[in-house]
């Protein structure tokens, strides 16, 4: 599935053949299964961010057509670990073709880094397969936020997949924490909610922010909670924004720089940036990609909390490649994340077989 563009320069996708991938020594080749639409290909799709790969994808599971220097039998079930922590040259579905695709090439140098990891059987279910990374990143965030301070209570600013699957880490690791959800479903409060301002002065410090807006939301979330929260303010900037500086009561911040000091698991301990303003300190921190202890303990979760799953209720529509065509280009001519009368939240796109088990 490809980005062309149509007459009128707006982006489309499209199914079409191309050539399989030609892999070069110690290369791994994927046949994905299943596989996610996040947020960021949203903005992709958008044009939000200018990323070149014509083939999107970086979150699912595939069988390993051809293992490379993986050291796994083929045909295992893999998942790819989209971000290489120190070669910003992979990432996968970003400037490498991604998953969207029958087949998918996986470099030797990623493969060695050993970002191609195997998952068990039942990670090809949709719950799980377009699931697992987003978790994963919510779980890396939790986890640098517990190693600074355990907050009593918790902002969660952006009500789409990864703002909710991160409320309900948190609120699995912190049972009782005083939770605020921002965004525009109906569990939700509206940013431009005339009480909200209120609601963030009256919670119990130290209070954990989690922003999780589409890139264009980010400075607007950090500036309204800072200026709004009393006490020590811990600050997870999980969607990206802008390089430069926003301007915040401790000074001006080029938050976008600090953002990615924390890669894929590194470094140990994690990097909290701390900023003195009128009201309290300012914890901020961000974090790019996430290890593959993430990614396992994601899968992990989704497996065995099948009951009360992590993020219940995010996956909101299962479709095939063709499928996935019409449902991105029917939202992106209307501009509303909508479709066949459901808001879109994680959609799992089925490309291949795999057993469910």
């Amino acid at each position: 599935m490809r980005l062309p563009a149509d007459a009128r320069g707006r982006t489309r996708v499209e199914v079409t053949e191309v050539p399989t991938p030609r892999l070069e020594p110690g290369d791994a080749l994927l046949a994905p299964v299943t596989v996610g639409v996040c947020g960021t290909d949203w903005q992709i799709l958008r044009g939000l961010r200018d990323d070149p790969t014509p083939v999107l994808g970086h979150e699912g599971v595939a069988r390993l057509v051809e293992p490379g220097d993986t050291g796994l039998p083929a045909g295992s079930l893999v998942t790819v670990n989209p971000t290489h922590p120190g070669d910003p040259s992979f990432l996968l579905g970003h400037n490498l073709p991604g998953l969207w695709a029958e087949r998918t090439r996986i470099p030797a140098t990623a493969v060695r880094a050993g970002l191609v990891l195997p998952v068990p059987e039942g990670a090809a279910r949709a719950g799980v397969a377009a699931l697992a990374e987003p978790l994963a990143s919510a779980l890396y965030g939790l986890e640098i936020a517990l190693a600074a301070t355990r907050p009593a209570a918790l902002v969660v600013w952006g009500d789409g997949i990864v703002g909710r699957l991160a409320r309900d880490a948190w609120q699995r690791e912190l049972p009782g924490v005083r939770t605020l959800l921002v965004g525009h479903g109906t569990d939700a409060v509206d940013p431009r909610d005339a009480g909200l301002p209120e609601l963030l002065a009256t919670l119990p410090a130290p209070v954990g922010v989690v922003i999780a807006t589409p890139r264009t939301g980010t400075r607007e979330a950090l500036t309204a909670v800072d200026r709004h929260v009393r006490g020590t303010l811990l600050v997870d900037v999980h969607a990206g924004l802008p390089s430069g500086p926003v301007p915040l009561s401790a000074g001006e911040v080029d938050v976008a720089a600090l953002r990615a000091d924390n890669c894929g698991g590194e470094p140990r301990p994690p990097r909290v940036h701390r900023f003195d303003r009128p009201a309290g300190p300012l914890l901020l921190y961000g974090h790019r990609g996430v290890s593959g202890g993430h990614l396992h303990q994601a899968v992990d979760l989704l497996l065995t909390q099948r009951d009360e799953p992590p993020g219940n209720g995010v996956l909101t529509h299962e479709v095939d490649l063709p499928g996935a065509a019409d449902l991105v280009n029917s939202v992106l001519d209307s501009d509303r994340r909508v479709s066949d009368g459901r808001r879109v939240l994680k959609t799992a796109i089925r490309i291949g077989g795999g057993d469910e088990a």
